[in-house]
């Protein structure tokens, strides 16, 4: 015999991303008759809008101790067990069912079918197919409009009138048919690419017939950011072209967002996918431009611009170089206003005796050779695995290389022979940097080690 579950939620908002159930009605039935019947208030976790209490009756303190989705969501699967899962206009329930099981890093799902899209089938003729506006024209009375119970016993009426009627089990069968896939993925792409994508730290690939790759991204949870890419309007004429053109979706895991972000960058610039369009352009950086004056004063400028061939040292963010070079003036008692910092607007007169201008050019010849000295450092960071660690290789802000290993590493100088060099580019130094910044911040969890002249690694070894 097959079952049928009649689905309705209430919800703090109109779509899943964002947005908490605050109640959710099973009504299970043969099609023919109800056989049981299951309710809950839900606790969304946030705040439900004024405007959804005046539509749904539901307030704060109804579901201040109710319990949550987690709370509930074995016996909710209980509930719906094996059965068709059945609400008018389907993918709103769906979505926002499935979409908190993804939360919870469990894969939901279930052949469905759309009251609204069988109505339209099986009971052509009216002017709306809403809940509303369908039942009042049947006859089928809801004495708890927009309460998920109320909505569920109405839907379950109207089924059971639909199931009555001589075509029903040819377009249950056939939307069933259709709604073997999943009806939000792209046409070519088979459900098993998505359930086989991580959720967990990575890079993945949409992509297309010949398998050269269209887009190539990076998340920390690889199949919630996927499956972003499936949501939203559909009118655009280059987002359907884009999204008829996906036929396989690949990925594989990093262990940790900074790897993610290093290899979406190398493999974005080895394939140029046609969909990537954020690295296809070299970023501008502030850039120390040395020169010496008419008077014979070696100066700095600072640049906005792409190329650093010329530059004593460059930077992502001009407050960057600013602040660099504000400690540099005062470490070696250089004048700001002759490193390119500006000036207080009095246009003092400088001693220019040669004996001056030499002091000076000693303090700038002082912070060049600091700028261009070489420093050395890994980043460590997780791996695919307990056993293994990741490994990137950087020599003053620029990424040499990286790789995963599972070595006992004593030396600093045996990372050379492990790391393979990579290409590089002013992205992935970009990365590393912010990575960086983000570590001394405190925001991140990092294991940097500097080339010391003991070159011991970072105390409790590598794989700490």
């Amino acid at each position: 015999m097959e079952r049928f579950a009649i689905v309705d939620i209430e919800t703090t908002g109109s779509h899943a991303r964002g947005h908490g159930i605050t109640e959710i009605a099973v009504i299970i039935t043969d099609g023919f008759s109800e056989l049981d019947r299951w309710e809950t208030l839900v606790d969304p976790g946030l705040p439900i809008p004024e405007h959804i209490t005046k539509l749904t009756g539901i307030d704060d303190t109804m579901v201040a101790a109710a319990p949550t989705f987690e709370a509930i969501a074995d016996e909710l699967e209980d509930w719906l067990g094996d059965a068709i899962f059945v609400a008018h206009n389907v993918g709103f329930d769906y979505a926002f069912i499935r979409g908190h099981f993804e939360t919870m890093g469990r894969i939901w799902k279930r052949p469905k079918l759309c009251t609204v899209r069988m109505a339209r089938k099986l009971l052509p003729g009216h002017g709306s197919y809403s809940l509303g506006r369908i039942c009042t024209d049947l006859g089928i009375a809801n004495n708890a409009r927009h309460r998920a119970m109320g909505d569920c016993a109405a839907t379950v009426a109207l089924f059971h009138q639909m199931m009555q009627t001589e075509r029903a089990e040819a377009v249950v069968q056939s939307m069933l048919k259709r709604g073997e896939r999943e009806s939000w993925l792209p046409q070519h792409v088979p459900a098993s690419d998505f359930e086989n994508l991580p959720l967990t730290a990575g890079v993945y690939r949409f992509l297309d017939r010949k398998g050269v790759p269209l887009y190539i991204g990076m998340s920390h949870n690889v199949r919630h950011r996927v499956r972003t890419h499936f949501n939203g309007d559909m009118a655009s004429s280059r987002r359907q072209a884009f999204l008829r053109d996906i036929h396989r979706i690949e990925a594989e895991e990093t262990g940790s967002v900074l790897l993610a972000r290093l290899l979406e960058d190398e493999l974005i610039r080895k394939h140029w996918p046609i969909h990537n369009r954020a690295q296809k352009s070299v970023a501008m950086r502030t850039a120390i431009i040395p020169y010496t004056d008419q008077k014979g004063f070696n100066r700095f400028h600072l640049k906005r611009q792409r190329h650093i061939k010329q530059a004593v040292r460059w930077f992502y963010r001009d407050d960057d170089a600013r602040t660099w070079l504000h400690a540099c003036a005062r470490e070696h008692q250089v004048d700001p206003e002759m490193l390119g910092l500006g000036t207080d607007g009095r246009n003092l007169l400088r001693d220019d005796s040669p004996q001056a201008i030499a002091r000076h050019n000693e303090g700038v010849t002082a912070i060049m050779r600091s700028a261009r000295q070489s420093e050395r450092m890994a980043l460590i960071e997780k791996g695919r695995n307990h056993q293994e660690s990741a490994v990137v290789l950087v020599e003053n802000g620029v990424v040499y290389g990286w790789c995963y290993t599972e070595e006992a590493i004593e030396r600093f100088d045996q990372l050379d022979e492990i790391i393979p060099m990579k290409p590089g580019s002013a992205t992935s130094d970009a990365i590393v940097q912010h990575a960086l910044q983000e570590f001394e911040a405190g925001k991140i969890t990092l294991r940097v080690w500097k080339e010391p002249a003991t070159k011991k690694p970072p105390e409790g070894g590598l794989f700490a």
